[in-house]
């Protein structure tokens, strides 16, 4: 599923390619994807330059504007498979479902589980569809985050996969930044004090940081704006390691199901 560090390299690629081009055509494959009918995203968009693109967590808000009629906003949600890419000489396949068209540069949405969506929303940085989502894991101030977590008795990884709390991490993510902070996946946050919590915050954001450099994970279906993979598989320290033995240590990682996520971590170096 892309998480924070595979949406922000897309957002990147987005604001670099297509700010100030104009959406002259979009051609729905499958309207499936869309929360509103193909023809009220036509109408809302086509004719429209892009001149904002924002990421909140795991979501992109694009900002369509043509200078007349008040901006309409583009969030795109990719959930497990979605993608947004250029490719040169590509030729689309069935599981493409959206086809933009900025000045005739071809843009293409595809999702093989067809779980993404993208949705008209009122807003290009505080959209009400979102209200739900915790502050960005990137910008969120410790203090705040404190206030969120420090008192919950449960596992710390259910909590930093937890939305709600500040949206960007998911599995992966989670995994390797509580390797590096040195946390046990099952410890509640009200047992931690506050330089423990202080470290988990900086270490989540290192990583984050660090992958976005790197081009995020590839491990099945995430490819970046250019439909190539990411790079940060190569770095994973314990993240799809179950069973394998730790790089810095050598005990075994395990591997257990938390909140219902399978969750690999270093029973010596996270005890």
């Amino acid at each position: 599923m892309p998480e924070l560090p595979e949406v922000e390299n897309v957002a990147v690629a987005l604001r670099a390619h297509l700010t100030g081009r104009t959406l002259t055509g979009l051609k729905v494959k499958s309207a499936s994807v869309l929360g509103q009918c193909g023809t009220s995203t036509r109408r809302a968009l086509v004719g429209k330059a892009l001149n904002g693109v924002h990421r909140h967590g795991k979501y992109l808000i694009l900002n369509f504007s043509d200078g007349k009629n008040p901006d309409r906003q583009l969030m795109i949600h990719l959930r497990m498979t979605g993608q947004v890419f250029i490719q040169e000489g590509y030729i689309p396949d069935k599981h493409v479902h959206l086809i933009f068209d900025f000045e005739g540069l071809p843009v293409h949405y595809r999702d093989i589980r067809k779980f993404g969506r993208l949705d008209l929303v009122d807003d290009p940085i505080s959209p009400s569809a979102i209200a739900h989502v915790g502050p960005d894991m990137l910008l969120v101030q410790f203090k705040d985050w404190h206030q969120r977590i420090a008192h919950r008795k449960a596992p710390i990884k259910a909590l930093l996969l937890d939305q709600g709390i500040a949206s960007g991490l998911g599995n992966i993510y989670v995994d390797e930044s509580l390797f590096l902070a040195s946390i046990h996946p099952l410890t509640k946050p009200a047992s931690l004090d506050e330089s423990q919590l202080r470290k988990v915050l900086r270490v989540c954001k290192k990583v984050l940081r660090h992958s976005i450099k790197n081009g995020g994970t590839t491990f099945m279906n995430y490819k970046n704006f250019y439909g190539k993979p990411g790079n940060f598989q190569s770095q994973l320290h314990v993240y799809g390691r179950g069973g394998e033995d730790c790089e810095i240590c050598g005990s075994t990682i395990e591997r257990i199901q938390i909140a219902g996520r399978s969750s690999c971590f270093c029973p010596a170096c996270q005890a």
